[in-house]
C-alpha cells in the first residue's frame, strides 16, 4: 500500500531517445476523412519555367520544383477544403511525405472529388482511388491511363490549369 516518491537518477546518456525537435502537422485535411481530394504526381516537378536557388544539384532542384508545384496543389485543395494527396512516384522521389500517398501502398480513399494532377495512372494507384463518386484528371499526355478512370479529363499543363481552376473555385465558392 503506500506510495513512495522517487526521483530517478539518469544521466542524458541512459535516455534512449531524445526528442530535438518537431514539426506540426500542415493543420489540413486529413485523407481519411476528406470529401475532396487533390493529388500530385511525378509530373508535379516538370514546370521549365521555375528556376531553382543556385548551389542545388539535379536532385535538389527537382524536389525543389516538386514542392512548389505541391504548393499549387495545396492552394486549390484550400479553397475547396480537400485534402492533399500523392502518387507513391511521387512520394517515393521525395517530393511529399507519405502521410500523403494514395494507393494500394498508401491509403484508400474514396472521396466525393478526387482531382489526379501530374498523376499517370499506375494501376496501383488507381486502387487506392478508383472508388471516388466523381475523378477529374489533369495530365499533359492524353494517353495516360489515368483517362480511363477520370469522369473529366483535362489535357493539358498542370501549371497552367490548376492555378486557374484556383481561381475559378475562388470565384464561384467567394473565398
Amino acid at each position: 500500500g503506500k506510495l513512495t516518491p522517487v526521483s530517478p537518477a539518469l544521466s542524458e546518456d541512459a535516455i534512449p531517445t531524445k526528442v530535438t525537435g518537431y514539426t506540426t502537422s500542415g493543420g489540413g485535411v486529413s485523407l481519411n476523412d476528406a470529401s475532396a481530394i487533390v493529388s500530385g504526381g511525378r509530373g508535379i516537378s516538370n514546370n521549365p519555367a521555375l528556376t531553382p536557388p543556385g548551389g542545388m544539384d539535379e536532385k535538389q532542384a527537382e524536389i525543389w520544383r516538386a514542392q512548389e508545384g505541391f504548393k499549387l496543389i495545396g492552394e486549390l485543395a484550400s479553397v475547396l477544403g480537400a485534402a492533399v494527396g500523392a502518387s507513391r512516384a511521387a512520394v517515393d522521389a521525395g517530393y511529399i511525405p507519405y502521410d500523403h500517398q494514395v494507393g494500394q501502398t498508401g491509403k484508400v480513399v474514396s472521396p466525393n472529388l478526387y482531382i489526379a494532377c501530374g498523376i499517370s495512372g499506375a494501376i496501383q494507384h488507381q486502387a487506392g482511388m478508383r472508388t471516388s463518386k466523381m475523378i477529374v484528371a489533369i495530365n499533359k499526355d492524353p494517353e495516360a491511363p489515368i483517362f480511363k478512370l477520370a469522369r473529366f479529363g483535362v489535357v493539358g499543363d498542370l501549371f497552367t490549369v490548376v492555378p486557374a481552376l484556383t481561381d475559378e473555385f475562388r470565384k464561384r465558392l467567394g473565398k
